[in-house]
């Protein structure tokens, strides 16, 4: 039974984590440049009092730290915030839940984003009943939201005339382009947010003393070799002239050109160690790879090369 004194949970220790976790819900909902990496700050502190406090006081914290940021916060959309807060939040319990079990690092993954995804999933079917409309037509709709929006900011940056006109007037077949890469989108962003949060929480963890799965070596870490197949086959269906093909052969290349990514920077991770590089070298060095997007498409070829290369073997024999 869920006390806050005796052998229970602390008073201080329990109204701490809602303010502390409160104070992170609403700095997200308020400071844009917050808001940006709101989904790899949200769900860390609902994980970490979840895991510290216990199941039950855990569940409690996040409810009434999303009832307190839904209320203060007037100016925000309660249906958004309700499902945006939620949803990370709900992430860190489910994170919290699989970690304690100890898995691989492949089956947390999996597993968390699996979860995450279905809630998505039932979250876009109540959106679709409240319009009236296909869950792909409410996707879209947000699509087309997202872009025009993205155009009045180009505006505002001070992006040539004719750039802009040009983007408005192929504004709609961007939008479908889109809406048909959205399921390698959707899953990508998962699997990149469960990942990221699974670093967040072990650097934390180990700060506070407390225990947490180790998951081996992850610069050792690589996909299957056969996976270089599914490469081949989602090429040759870009190759053929039927849009739906390409579209199916797009999502496969970006799934796995993401995975890739995930390798190439186990790579990086590799070398930095190796070669003693300082923290602050590494920091700098993974951030010019997420702040430059021809980068990070090296670091995916890097990865895919390392099928038939095995740049860490070769490391390895030549110390």
């Amino acid at each position: 039974m869920f006390r806050l004194t005796g052998e229970g949970v602390p008073y201080r220790d329990f109204f701490l984590a809602v303010a502390v976790t409160s104070m992170v819900f609403m700095a997200v909902a308020v400071i844009s440049v917050l808001g940006l990496f709101g989904a790899v700050l949200v769900p860390v502190p609902v994980l970490y009092y979840y895991s510290r406090l216990g199941r039950l006081p855990g569940v409690l914290v996040f409810a009434l730290s999303l009832a307190l940021t839904l209320s203060v916060l007037k100016g925000l959309d309660l249906q958004t915030g309700l499902v945006y807060f939620s949803l990370l939040g709900l992430l860190g319990v489910v994170l919290s839940e699989v970690l304690r079990k100890d898995c691989s690092i492949e089956r947390t993954v999996i597993c968390c984003g699996g979860i995450l995804l279905a809630l998505g999933l039932v979250v876009l079917a109540y959106l679709s009943l409240t319009a009236g409309s296909m869950p792909w037509s409410v996707i879209g709709t947000h699509i087309s939201v997202v872009v025009q929006e993205n155009i009045d900011m180009y505006a505002r940056a001070g992006i040539p005339p004719q750039h802009i006109e040009l983007i408005r007037e192929n504004a709609d077949q961007i939008t479908r382009v889109l809406v048909g890469l959205f399921p390698s989108i959707a899953l990508v962003g998962t699997i990149f947010l469960v990942w990221v949060n699974i670093l967040e929480g072990k650097w934390l963890f180990k700060k506070k003393g407390m225990w947490y799965p180790s998951f081996g070596d992850l610069s050792l870490w690589k996909t299957l070799d056969k996976t270089v197949w599914l490469v081949v086959i989602a090429g040759i269906c870009i190759m053929v002239p039927l849009e739906t093909l390409r579209i199916l052969g797009l999502n496969i290349l970006i799934v796995l050109l993401f995975l890739y990514m995930l390798q190439g920077l186990a790579i990086m991770s590799f070398f930095f160690q190796t070669k003693n590089v300082p923290l602050l070298l590494r920091v700098f060095g993974y951030f010019l790879v997420f702040a430059q997007q021809f980068l990070l498409l090296i670091v995916a070829g890097v990865g895919l090369i390392d099928t038939w290369v095995d740049f860490r073997k070769l490391d390895k024999k030549s110390s």
